[in-house]
């Protein structure tokens, strides 16, 4: 794109040189003198002009065909390119998604072998628990009927022990009862023999007791023997299962890792095979993109001779235009310079016409706002006159009301009141008119009079007071520029001015200087003063020979430059802003601000400008 700005560039500087000026042999002249004037210079450089803009444009058609055409052959080889792009991206979404299918197909069947593989443990697991389970119920029941039979036999033995126990007893009771038929007859006997039978008995009470603790025992250890047997049995069941499963568990891993390895062999076959797939039509896509490339290169090389060649028809053509537009162009030569001498007299003629209505139509506000300005003094006029004013005095009344909206409309403040003052002063006086204020018949003329007459005095009061106001923020808004001086006597500088000249001030005393100054007349002036004095001004200078005077070094007012204050300029918005909130905060504290005390409060400012901006407030 750049080289073909600067081709086209070059070309339109290249035709824009001035052709080679042919000069021709002027026609002889008649006998009257009379022949036609030869073209003028600006009439053959206007055709000039006009011929080598025409070869631009032709320049410029020419280059803008070649541009389509090449735009044309890029945008081919771009549909192209996008085209084989979006094969190739195709062809490999395709792969992709064969490849994800296998891979789902991996899983899928490696997740069935698992679970086949989880199911298997879970029978196997579940089987060994129900053997288990019921290894354990046999080997309860077991104990618990060798429980019932060993508390069978234990009941069985003392039940026999007890009966034993009761016979004896009961044997005992017999020969105590014998023992006691024979204690009649031979005591002495028979204590001996009762004590001999009841040793005997004792002994072998303590020898069935022994009997049955040791049926006892044995009982026990037996119940223990069966508990021990019946607990080995199960445990030797439970490892020969838990063998079992075992092995079931390793021939089912065997048989997953065999499927699975015939899983991911299958898994690499088909990869390969999507490979060579894959790259079969990567090669055939390469080819189909290399055909459409040259295809599309062959089209966009008869697009561009076939554009090529119109643009040469159109350029033959447009240069055929731009001679016959040259030759025109001089044919008219004469016609422009009439043309244009027609309308320079016209547009001197049009001049004088605006510049007469011009300066009427910048009158015509001033005319109007003089008629409206005079109607309402008329009406002013009138009433003053009505309620009473001499004819002489009466003209002073719509002087100060009209007087007072221009200056608010100059100041650009208490617009609203003067021109509410104005339309008042007139409605007053036309309704009064109207309302028969003359009438001798009317009972209210008097009142309506005496009414008027209040309403007139306490207008032009308050314009009086607004105008004061007025008058009290302009004050403010031009106040004078401080001067300085230092509070040792070291000197005090006058403000600079408007004129050329600058001031300076050296002094002695307490706070008193001198000032000097020079502007136009190149005069001196000195002064002193004391810190509270007012005796004599401090580093004073008038206006004409002091840098406070004004431009042109005319004379004027003298300026005084009091001790601590500073002359750096015009105070500015924001310490008028800060003076004024602080007086406005004194006054409502009840208290009369000092002038002196707050310029010396905020950094020596000047006490005349401080009692404007104290009136403002007030």
């Amino acid at each position: 794109m750049a080289a073909r700005t600067a081709t086209r560039k070059t070309r339109k500087s290249a035709a824009r040189k001035p052709p080679t000026k042919t000069t021709t042999t002027p026609p002889p002249r008649g006998p009257a003198g009379a022949a036609t004037a030869p073209p003028s210079t600006e009439a053959r450089e206007a055709a000039d002009v006009r011929a080598a803009d025409l070869r631009d444009r032709s320049v410029d058609i020419l280059d803008t065909a070649r541009w389509d055409g090449a735009q044309e052959a890029a945008g081919l080889l771009q549909d192209a390119e996008d085209q084989a792009r979006r094969i190739r991206r195709a062809a490999a979404a395709d792969a992709r998604r064969v490849l994800v299918e296998v891979a789902d197909e991996a899983v899928r069947r490696l997740h069935l072998a698992e679970a086949d593989a989880d199911a298997v443990r879970a029978d196997a697991r579940g089987e060994a628990q129900t053997i288990i389970e019921s290894a354990r119920a046999e080997a309860l029941q077991a104990a618990e009927e060798a429980i019932a039979a060993a508390e069978a036999r234990a009941g069985q033995l003392l039940a026999e022990a007890e009966q034993r126990v009761s016979a004896v007893l009961a044997e005992a009771q017999e020969r105590a009862t014998a023992l006691v038929d024979l204690r009649r007859t031979s005591a002495e006997a028979a204590y001996r023999k009762a004590l001999a039978d009841a040793a005997q008995i004792v002994a072998e009470a303590q020898e069935r007791a022994g009997e049955i603790t040791a049926a006892r025992a044995a009982l026990d250890s037996e119940l223990d023997l069966v508990r021990r047997r019946a607990r080995l049995d199960l445990d030797q069941e439970l490892v020969a299962r838990r063998a079992e499963i075992d092995a079931e568990l390793a021939r089912h891993r065997e048989e997953t890792e065999e499927a699975r390895a015939e899983i991911e062999e299958d898994f690499r076959e088909l990869r390969a095979s999507h490979e060579r797939e894959r790259q079969a039509q990567r090669d055939r896509l390469a080819e189909e993109l290399a055909e459409l490339r040259r295809n599309a290169e062959a089209a966009a090389r008869r697009q561009a001779q076939v554009i090529l060649a119109d643009a040469e028809r159109e350029k033959s053509a447009l240069l055929g235009e731009a001679n016959t537009a040259l030759a025109k162009a001089r044919k008219d030569e004469a016609a422009a310079e009439q043309h244009l001498a027609d309308a320079r007299a016209a547009a001197r003629r049009s001049a004088r016409r605006k510049g007469i209505s011009g300066r009427a139509w910048r009158g015509a506000p001033w005319i109007a706002l003089a008629a409206g300005v005079g109607l309402a003094a008329s009406g002013e006029y009138e009433l003053a006159r009505l309620v009473g004013f001499h004819e002489y005095v009466a003209p002073l009344f719509p002087l100060s009301v009209d007087i007072y909206a221009v200056v608010a409309f100059k100041k650009k403040s208490d617009v609203r009141p003067a021109l509410s003052i104005m339309a008042a002063s007139n409605l007053a006086y036309h309704l009064a008119e109207r309302g028969g204020v003359h009438d001798p018949t009317n009972p209210h003329g008097s009142a309506i009079i005496l009414g008027l007459t209040t309403v007139v005095v306490l207008t032009f009061v308050v314009i009086i007071w607004r105008v004061h106001r007025l008058l009290d923020s302009d004050h403010a808004d031009t106040a004078p520029v401080p001067a300085t001086g230092t509070p040792d006597g070291a000197g005090g500088t006058a403000p600079s001015g408007g004129g050329t000249g600058n001031a300076t001030g050296g002094g002695t005393g307490n706070r008193g200087g001198t000032g000097t100054g020079g502007s136009g007349g190149n005069s001196t002036s000195t002064g002193s003063g004391k810190s509270g004095g007012s005796s004599g001004p401090t580093g004073t200078g008038k206006a004409a020979a002091t840098g406070t005077g004004n431009p042109g070094g005319s004379r004027g007012r003298q300026r005084t430059g009091k001790a601590g204050r500073s002359g750096g300029g015009k105070p500015t918005a924001e310490q008028r802003a800060a003076v004024r909130g602080r007086a406005a905060e004194i006054l409502r504290a009840g208290e009369t601000p000092s002038p002196t005390a707050l310029a010396t409060e905020f950094g020596g400012l000047d006490p005349e400008w401080v009692r404007n901006q104290i009136r403002a407030v007030r």
